[in-house]
């Protein structure tokens, strides 16, 4: 079985190594043949603005106890959004400053014709009005007449952006109505190191349409410069959803910036990731990165003389709660925004898990505790399915002896050795395999848990026993987690030492084990450390209960003999084994 085994592996290896050659190395080696190196772009693609003497620009400023706003009268668009709370503190979430790159800008330039409303891509607009709730901005030209207005809806880091077009020519125009969010984030915020053992970075960032199709989500290797013939892509080079566009996002780990649309007309969710170079910022450089946009696109609209066309549609931009999530547009996730949070591939389970923590949260008043009761409730939520695996382990290291027995008894005959290990696991009642049924079942569960605890914006800068944890999205600074997670993680493995192995193999896991899971936190999110040690507590004192059960019911095991009898002295009953080899068999008591 272990040359079997053993071929098995090699195999699989070769197989991967061949993978990686063709994937990685090929290209690498030979080249990308004729693969183009830059996004492909039209020379129109950046965008026009007025030339020569323009107006002043004007700001306007809206804003609650939460999150302060700065709009501009240079397309009507959002030059800054700083979040208030001590929480998020000294938060901006508007990275860009490239005027034809703002997020919330009005586009009303349509991608063909040559009757077009608007002679330009972005408008110098006039600031009309504003309140302490609201933000008018005006354009006016010959052929058209445009109003925006930007107000507070009244629920947190959320605008309404309603705009009507008005043509004032005797002759039709045609627009097209684009709004968008943008988010400029460099390649060292958005990639993670070696030491972040897979954790993702604070501001890892996608693109996200949602639609009546359903949500997607993009990353810049998506827009690499030899997929924009694949389909999806249009003539402007954006990527479309399938399907009525609800809303696109600029999403990262925590924050997000999103238009939806609330209008009755249809729209467009369509996504772009520009690269750095595309901006004369060449790879080598640390600023180097990736323009982030999502955007709603109305279908051209033809205008004759003296008629208006009306948009509505709402902008949300903070972090992503999920309480706050769910209000946006007027509560009961109207919108599906709570779609924004990527909870991977056992998101149902995560939703749920998210949900509970939430209300424990509530409860108790404190996010570690809540992780703490979270744990306890997951653990006892599975016990069912980790019973058998229990008592197969405890049932393991009581025939221990037996079992060391028979490996020194067989030690120079594989078969025999595993013919009398069936023998002594059949009278005991234990099924080693069943054991690890339960355990591949609760894999979603840590899974769903670890991508909820990591994407959890609640957990943001949130402290737990303070001073000792700052941030429970963070490392803990001090490494008393780490350490205090080892030497349990140790006790652990000497009151439960894992069986089936080689006594020296079982050695180095008991020390290799605790080892590396304190090396991991030292790099973790405490909150993850806050679960991991709970959870290794709770472990031990369900080992000890169990065991002592176990114990209360199971019978002296009995000892196990292989022994060669010769075939004349075998009884009818018993059937000779040719797997023993010649003149032997299996003896069953």
């Amino acid at each position: 079985m272990e040359q079997k085994s053993g071929g098995i592996a090699k195999y699989i290896f070769l197989g991967l190594a061949v993978f990686l050659l063709v994937q990685y190395g090929w290209p690498l080696i030979f080249g990308k043949g004729d693969a183009p190196t830059k996004q492909p772009f039209a020379e129109t693609h950046f965008g026009s603005v007025p030339e020569g003497d323009r107006p002043e620009e004007k700001t306007c400023e809206l804003g609650d106890q939460r999150a302060k706003f700065v709009l501009s009268s240079r397309g009507g668009a959002l030059k800054s959004a700083t979040m208030l709370e001590p929480k998020y503190a000294g938060i901006e979430l508007v990275t860009t400053s490239k005027e034809q790159r703002m997020p919330l800008r009005t586009n009303l330039r349509a991608p063909e014709g040559d009757e077009q409303q608007v002679a330009l891509d972005n408008l110098d607009f006039q600031l009309a009005a504003s309140d302490e709730k609201s933000c008018t901005f005006s354009f006016k030209s010959d052929d058209t007449e445009v109003t925006k207005v930007v107000a507070l809806t009244g629920r947190p880091f959320e605008l309404a952006v309603d705009l009507t077009v008005k043509n004032l020519s005797s002759a039709k125009k045609v627009h097209r109505f684009t709004v968008e969010q943008t988010s400029w984030r460099s390649k060292k915020e958005t990639e993670s190191s070696f030491w972040d053992l897979g954790r993702r970075p604070e501001w890892l960032t996608d693109v996200v349409t949602h639609t009546d199709k359903g949500t997607k989500r993009h990353m810049p290797g998506e827009f690499a410069p030899g997929e924009f013939d694949e389909k999806g892509f249009t003539s402007e080079s954006w990527l479309r959803a399938e399907g009525a566009g609800i809303w696109s996002a600029v999403s990262t780990n925590y924050f997000a910036s999103t238009v939806i649309n609330a209008s009755s007309g249809p729209a467009h969710a369509e996504t772009l990731i520009e690269d750095g170079e595309y901006y004369n910022i060449a790879k080598s450089e640390e600023r180097y990165g990736h323009l982030y946009r999502a955007r709603l696109a109305f279908e051209p609209k033809e205008l004759g003389q003296g008629e208006e066309a009306s948009y509505s549609t709402l902008a949300f931009v903070g972090p992503k709660e999920r309480e706050v999530l769910a209000a946006v547009g007027g509560g009961s996730n109207k919108y599906g925004t709570k779609e924004l949070i990527d909870l991977g591939m056992f998101g149902v389970i995560g939703q749920y898990l998210v949900s509970y923590t939430i209300w424990l949260s509530k409860l108790v008043g404190s996010w570690g505790w809540a992780i703490a009761l979270l744990t306890l409730t997951v653990k006892l939520a599975v016990f069912p399915l980790q019973l058998p695996q229990l008592r197969t382990s405890v049932s393991m290291r009581r025939v221990k002896p037996q079992v060391d027995a028979i490996n020194e008894q067989y030690k120079d005959d594989m078969m025999q050795k595993n013919l009398a290990l069936q023998e002594l696991y059949r009278r005991e009642g234990i099924r080693p395999l069943i054991g690890c049924l339960p355990l591949m079942l609760q894999m979603p569960v840590w899974f769903a848990l670890y991508q909820s605890l990591s994407s959890a914006v609640e957990l943001y800068r949130t402290p737990f026993l303070a001073p000792l944890i700052t941030d429970l999205t963070h490392a803990d600074p001090y490494h008393v987690l780490p350490l205090v997670l080892g030497a349990s993680n140790f006790l652990q493995q000497k009151l439960m030492p894992p069986q089936g192995m080689d006594p020296a193999q079982a050695k180095m896991m008991m020390y290799m084990m605790p080892a590396i899971f304190t090396v991991m936190m030292f790099f973790m999110p405490s909150g993850l450390g806050v679960y991991m040690l709970t959870n290794t507590w709770l472990g031990i004192v369900q080992q000890v209960l169990v065991e002592k059960w176990v114990q209360s019911r199971l019978k002296t095991p009995a000892s196990i003999e292989v022994r060669e009898v010769e075939k004349k002295d075998v009884p009818s009953a018993i059937e000779p084994s040719a797997g023993i080899g010649k003149g032997k068999v299996r003896a069953r008591g």
